[in-house]
């Protein structure tokens, strides 16, 4: 009977001890861990200096955002107006070269002659010539009916000229026009860009502000003056 007992006992034994040398094996699994990555591991370090500073430089950061605005602006506008100008030269030169004018016969009659203190032209002047620039009626002619027909009918021819497209460059008949037509575009092209209407914007509310700063002052000197029995002027 004590035979069985022991030998029951160490067999329960042993399986136990088995089992627990199985369960201990299954817990310890070596598993590899991914290696710290030390590159991208930042210190915080509390500096009072730098703090400060941070606390303290708000205005001073807005001026200074304030000022490079400011410059960047101006590069703008200067880069837009060099644009302008270099795009109106461009057309003068395109219409200049596209019509060359043609003298008029006077300009080739006339001879002129530079001495020492002025300039001498001599040229031939008719009757016309002294009435346009003196505004008078000029020489008396006679106008016939076939004369006046042959009128009527190149002011139709006219009309139906001027209803056709333009080339560029033939509608003008002096450098005088030309200028004049170019300076008209610039002008627009300046209205129409985005840099000029920003300034306009900003010139506005400068002026609004200035203002608004001029009648607050006024309404407090009025105030001032009647708190201290004087006259309002």
């Amino acid at each position: 009977m004590t035979i069985r007992f022991l030998r029951k006992y160490y067999d329960l034994n042993i399986t136990m001890n088995l089992e627990e040398y199985e369960f201990k094996d299954r817990t310890k699994v070596k598993r590899h861990r991914k290696p710290i990555n030390r590159t991208t591991k930042r210190t915080i370090t509390f500096d009072e200096k730098s703090r400060s500073e941070f606390l303290t430089g708000f205005h001073k950061r807005k001026l200074a955002r304030k000022k490079k605005a400011r410059e960047d602006f101006e590069k703008k506008l200067k880069e837009e107006k060099k644009r302008i100008k270099a795009e109106a030269r461009e057309t003068f030169k395109k219409l200049t070269n596209s019509h060359p004018f043609v003298p008029e016969p006077l300009d080739l009659v006339t001879q002129e002659y530079s001495l020492e203190n002025h300039t001498v032209q001599i040229c031939d002047l008719s009757t016309d010539e002294i009435a346009k620039s003196n505004n008078w009626i000029g020489s008396n002619q006679v106008i016939y009916e076939d004369d006046k027909k042959s009128d009527d009918d190149e002011e139709v021819d006219s009309e139906n000229n001027d209803d056709t497209e333009d080339v560029p460059g033939m509608s003008f008949n002096s450098l005088k026009e030309i200028k004049k037509a170019i300076k008209k575009q610039a002008s627009e092209t300046v209205q129409n860009s985005k840099v000029f209407k920003m300034k306009n914007k900003i010139e506005r509310i400068k002026d609004k502000k200035k203002a608004k700063r001029k009648k607050l002052l006024e309404s407090k000197r009025k105030k001032w003056l009647k708190k201290k029995g004087k006259k309002v002027k």
